[in-house]
């Protein structure tokens, strides 16, 4: 259940935000994150985005859990205060879609990334706007798999991208909107699967942090982050509590007796 629910809260918090170039500094701040699903309870988590670290605080079964992520570390932190007890959950390091983008266009788009290599092919205008296109050439099993990119010259981020198998996805500015008293830039974007069909979804992009904090797709769905407070965070938040044993993940599993 624990390892469940936590898959969900972080697509909650990360996951629609986009991925993150590489970081050049963090912009810290906390924030509300929900999601709303039609058919199902809406969810909620409070956010806290430090130093290269982000730390999530949900409820589950009238319980508070905190998780803990840090840009680049292996693997992420479950905290269970009412036990005080701590879980790791292994994976890949983290890179953090919160993290401010790197403001330096000369900088490979793809640095940092596994197995990746890429070269710019042209400056080209792109929907009105200043574009760098990019191929990105991915070895996978002693393949090569190349795709193109269309990396925004004012936002550094692609505005247009072709994969492999022959899906694509576009952006499309549409103009400037107030969400939650912060300016945003509100995109349209559209996804196109290999066979053609296509799925709409809006983007607000705050003009501060630089990244999306709310996102409707399709069929009801939205992600968003609310009462966004711009300020340093105590790096303890960040910390797992020297008085936490660590446990594993079947231990955490197990329901209370």
């Amino acid at each position: 259940m624990i390892r469940r629910f936590f898959l969900i809260i972080t697509g909650l918090t990360l996951g629609f935000f986009g991925a993150a170039t590489h970081a050049a500094s963090t912009i810290q701040f906390s924030a509300e994150a929900i999601q709303k699903v039609p058919g199902k309870p809406e969810m909620r988590a409070k956010i806290f985005v430090g130093n290269n670290a982000v730390r999530n605080e949900y409820q589950m079964n009238g319980e508070t859990f905190i998780e803990l992520i840090r840009q680049g570390e292996k693997g992420k932190v479950i905290l269970n205060p009412q036990k005080k007890e701590f879980v790791v959950i292994p994976g890949a390091p983290a890179n953090l879609p919160f993290l401010a983008r790197n403001k330096n266009k000369e900088s490979s788009p793809c640095k940092g990334i596994k197995n990746v290599t890429c070269r710019k092919l042209a400056d080209e205008k792109l929907n009105d706007r200043k574009t760098a296109k990019w191929e990105f050439v991915n070895r996978v099993n002693n393949r090569e798999l190349r795709s193109l990119h269309w990396i925004d010259s004012e936002k550094n981020f692609p505005i247009r991208e072709l994969f492999p198998d022959g899906s694509s996805s576009e952006m499309r500015m549409l103009g400037e909107e107030q969400v939650d008293g912060r300016t945003t830039q509100k995109w349209e974007m559209v996804r196109m699967s290999p066979d053609g069909q296509r799925q709409y979804s809006m983007q607000w992009h705050d003009q501060e942090l630089n990244f999306a904090i709310r996102e409707v797709l399709q069929g009801g769905y939205s992600r968003e982050l609310r009462n966004i407070k711009i300020g340093k965070q105590v790096s303890s938040k960040f910390k797992i509590p020297a008085d936490y044993k660590q446990v594993s993940q079947q231990q955490a599993m197990k329901p209370p007796r």
